[in-house]
């Protein structure tokens, strides 16, 4: 089997496990259980393995946590910022919030993957649909005449939740770091742009001259990876 079929399987088989019994809720957001997760993804794939990189250490305090999960040959990986109740960064945090943290960017991963996917695109229950989702752009076809649609991608706090040009530009960095460092082929590119579509897309609506920019990015990648020069 190829690595992006392996891709492909694994997606499959846990995007279609419904979460919602083990899913809780605090300040508005849903938070799936990280031991029930692993647990499941053990009955799967018991050959799985995950670890953390070093904490990122921002100048104004905050810290990012960082995991890498691995299931047979298919790597992913997330980020996750250490945060209050109220869903703001915090300064200098305990080890407790870090430890914490880290098993929520633990989930956060593992959706990646397909396990709970749903609960970060604000839905409470797995699709029974097996046809993939329209995308924007082919949803816009279907309307005539034919015309460009403006993307606006709903989230937890509003359509855009990227509040300023700035973190739009951080969003950018981070997505071309990873891209940099994970993505070793044009499939692995062309996944790892897919899985993060829903931000891209915001930033596509909101932010042009940053989007420009990463488009710029994958571009440059997928000719060094010997492809053509477009997303």
């Amino acid at each position: 089997m190829t690595e992006e079929n392996q891709y492909a399987e694994i997606w499959k088989t846990l995007s279609k496990i419904d979460v919602s019994k083990h899913v809780e809720k605090k300040n508005g957001l849903s938070y799936l259980s990280w031991a029930w997760a692993w647990g499941v993804l053990m009955d799967k794939y018991p050959d799985a393995q995950y670890d953390f990189n070093e904490l990122e250490v921002h100048a104004d305090a905050t810290v990012t946590v960082h995991c890498v999960v691995l299931i047979k040959n298919c790597r992913r990986a997330m980020w996750l910022p250490v945060m209050d109740h109220r869903n703001n960064a915090i300064k200098n945090p305990d080890a407790r919030k870090i430890s914490d943290t880290k098993m929520r960017c633990l989930v956060k991963c593992l959706a990646m993957f397909g396990l709970g996917h749903y609960i970060y695109a604000g839905e409470d229950t797995v699709s029974t649909d097996s046809s993939p989702a329209l995308s924007n752009e082919e949803i816009a076809t279907l309307s005539e005449p034919p015309q460009k649609v403006k993307k606006e991608v709903p989230t937890k706090s509003g359509v855009n939740n990227i509040p300023t040009e700035e973190g739009a530009a951080e969003v950018v960095g981070k997505l071309l770091e990873f891209a940099n460092k994970f993505c070793t082929d044009e499939a692995g590119l062309k996944s790892f742009w897919k899985e993060n579509k829903q931000i891209i897309d915001i930033l596509d609506s909101n932010y042009k001259s940053q989007y420009e920019v990463l488009k710029k990015g994958f571009i440059e990648l997928k000719t060094k990876f010997g492809g053509s020069d477009n997303v």
